[in-house]
Order: structure tokens, then sequence, then C-alpha cells
């Protein structure tokens, strides 16, 4: 009977399918320097200790996935847990407390992380128990993924060029999506010689990847060349999630490249494909949101200023799928210029595209040189099936929430 209650607390809501339990090898000390092969994550199950799906990624100096050919150097020692290296779980595996009697069949519980209030995943040492489950099926070599929720499918030899986005229960027709777009444009030496690259010319070259159970990495790289000018190299981890994806960008900005590229822009954006009457909803316009019409008329709305604690855009199909967008970026480029980039126009054509029109283009431009030499940014994309009867800002605020997560 105690057990049962124990598994009766451990509750999860509409907002925690696919949220994923991230946590570094600061946060716990006890495991640091071992080896990630003598490291496996359990919760407790019917009174025993079950194997967990998990996934160790080592990070390098920029905090990014560490692959050897990045160019990076690792921030530890390889295949141990150290630095800030990361353990990375779903938090829907979290099982009840484990009674103070209890242990694995093998090994030692090192560490017993809560989250959701009173839920829990134990870190253990030397158990070779393993789960077989995998969230996230990435072919790397045809593009295709496949999670419980939604289906991807991208151009196998540029990951920009999105094909396809389906998701579970979506009432609408073909894809949701035209294709993601990135674009930087500058002026060469002069504002009025301006140069536009978009993913056509960033053509992001594969330099490593991994297919774990709980999220997938390809670490891209791409050189910018403008007018001939070689201005930067240009590094993008694209993560794909059981309900999300996430794109990290990286990149050094030379001294002699900003003296000689003027008004710089890089802009990430997601076209939809035909949304005809979906809501756009933004921090500014939570209670009053666009509708998509094919009309170009939404000027207020377009125009709107943005700032990188509130930049977050939301838009609801009406057909039982929602995507919510956010930027983040280290302190030190808060104060780097933001826009917003919203389209709604039947008739226009912003290449690379797939379908006419955009309905609608929606993103982020960031405008100018960041004052450190280093550009980084994340634009983060989360799929759901709705609001769950909840107003556009709570939605966005639960929807983009880390897990918390407390170590004993």
């Amino acid at each position: 009977m105690a057990a049962a209650n124990l598994a009766a607390q451990c509750r999860f809501g509409p907002f925690d399918q696919g949220r994923v339990v991230k946590v570094s090898a600061s946060e716990l000390p006890m495991a640091v320097d071992k080896p990630l092969s003598s490291l496996s994550l359990m919760r407790v199950e019917q009174g025993r200790f079950v194997p967990l799906a998990f996934q160790f990624d080592e990070l390098d100096s920029h905090g990014m996935v560490w692959f050897e050919d990045s160019g990076f150097s690792l921030d530890g020692t390889p295949g141990r847990f150290d630095a800030q290296d990361q353990l990375l779980a779903m938090l829907t595996d979290a099982g009840p407390a484990a009674p103070d009697s209890l242990e694995p069949s093998s090994g030692r519980v090192l560490a017993d992380i809560v989250v959701a209030d009173d839920c829990h995943l134990y870190l253990v040492e030397g158990n070779d128990e393993r789960s077989d489950n995998y969230f996230v099926a990435h072919d790397i070599e045809t593009g295709s993924t496949r999670t419980a929720l939604y289906e991807l499918d991208v151009d196998p030899d540029n990951e920009l060029n999105w094909r396809y986005l389906g998701y579970r229960g979506y009432q609408g027709q073909g894809s949701i999506i035209d294709t993601l777009k990135m674009r930087m444009s500058a002026g060469v030496l002069s504002r009025f010689t301006r140069m536009t690259l978009d993913n056509h010319n960033l053509r992001p070259r594969q330099v490593g990847h991994t297919v774990g159970p709980i999220r997938s990495v390809m670490h891209l790289r791409t050189k910018v060349v403008l007018a001939g000018i070689p201005v930067m190299t240009i590094q993008v981890q694209a993560m794909r999630y059981a309900a999300h994806y996430e794109a990290h960008t990286y990149a050094r900005i030379p001294d002699l490249y900003r003296a000689t590229l003027k008004e710089p822009e890089v802009s990430v954006t997601i076209d939809g494909n035909n949304q005809m009457g979906a809501q756009i909803y933004t921090d500014a316009f939570s209670d009053r949101p666009v509708t998509v019409d094919g009309q170009p008329d939404d000027e207020e709305f377009a125009r709107q200023p943005l700032s990188m604690d509130a930049n977050w855009i939301l838009f609801d199909s009406g057909k039982q799928f929602s995507l919510l967008t956010a930027l983040t970026v280290p302190d030190e480029l808060q104060s780097t210029p933001l826009a917003l980039i919203y389209q709604d126009d039947a008739t226009l054509n912003v290449e690379p595209e797939q379908f006419s029109g955009q309905l609608p283009n929606l993103g982020y431009s960031l405008k100018g040189w960041p004052r450190p030499e280093e550009l980084r940014f994340t634009v983060s994309l989360y799929f759901d099936d709705g609001l769950h009867d909840v107003d556009a800002g709570e939605f966005a605020r639960q929807r983009s929430a880390p897990v918390e997560v407390h170590v004993e």
C-alpha cells in the first residue's frame, strides 16, 4: 500500500510531455571523474530498481557537444564525467522515492535526482542493466526523424532545407511548414553594396554526429564568404528531441571583418505551409493575436520591438498543432539588437520555397556585430497540440521552462 501511495504522488501534466531533464557534472560532485561507462540511470518500479533511457554528452570549451573533428577542445577528460558534461533523461521516466532498504540488484546508488516535486531518478554506479527505449529515431543518411509526437524530413545534404513536418493528431493537410530559412546579409565596404546568402549558399557540412536515446546532435560547419571575402566560419549544432528542435550557433568574428562589412544581419525563420486562420502571439500581443489571412496588413504586429528577455513567438494552427519559438543568447550578448520577422503574404516568394507564399514566415533577425568577438545564439522550436486551455503568455512560460532539479 505504501508503494502504491508513493507511485500515485508522481504525476505529470500536459506540459511535461517530452520535457528533458539535464544535469551537469557540477551538480553531481559524487560522480565527477568516474568513467561514463560505469554510470547509468534507474527508477523504482514495482518495488525494484529498473533501468531508464539516459544519455551522457561531453561538452567542449564553447559549451557545445564535443566532436573530435569540430576543431574545438574538449572541456575535461574523454570518457569521464567531468567539467560541464551533461546527463540527460526524460522527465516522465521519473518514479517514486525508493524505500531506505531498497538497493539495485548490482552496483550502488550515487545520487537521488528529484524532479517534478516528488519524482525521482537514481544515478547508479556499477550496474550493467540498460533500457532499450529510444525517444528519438534519427536517420542521418536520409534526413528522416521520427518520435512519438512528430515527423521531420530534411535534405540530408543540407540541414537547413526542411521538406516535411508532421505532428500526431494534426488536422491539416500536408506538411505543416514549407521550410526553415537562414539568411545572412551585409554591405561590403559600404551599406549600399549589399550581399545576401541564404540556404543555397550557406550549405553546412557535417563534421560530427551522435544519435542517443534522448537527443540526436549534428555538428555542422559552414564558411561564410561575401564578395570573395571569407568572413567567418559558422558552427551549428542541430539537436532533435522527443518534442522539440534546437539549433545552437557559434561564430568568431575577427576585427578586420567588422570594419569591412557594414550593417550585418543574421536571420532565422520558419515558413508555414498554407496556415490560413492560424493565430500568432508574442509577449506584446499575448492577448490580441494576429490571424494569418495571406494579406500583408499587420504592420503594427510586424514592426513591434523585441527584447532578448521577451522574444517568444507562438503559432497556433487551430488544427491541433502549435509551435513556440524562443531565442536565447549568453549574458554578454543581451544588448544585441533583435527584430521580429513576420510575413503574412500569399503572393510573396522568399527563396528557398517549396510552396508559394509566406503563410506565415516568422522568426528573428540579429542586427549588427555583437561587442564580443563571438556570436552565439540558440533558436528553440517547441511542438505541441494546442495551448492546453491557458493564455499565450503562460503557455510560453511553461512550455519553455527548464526542468528544475534537486540532487540528494
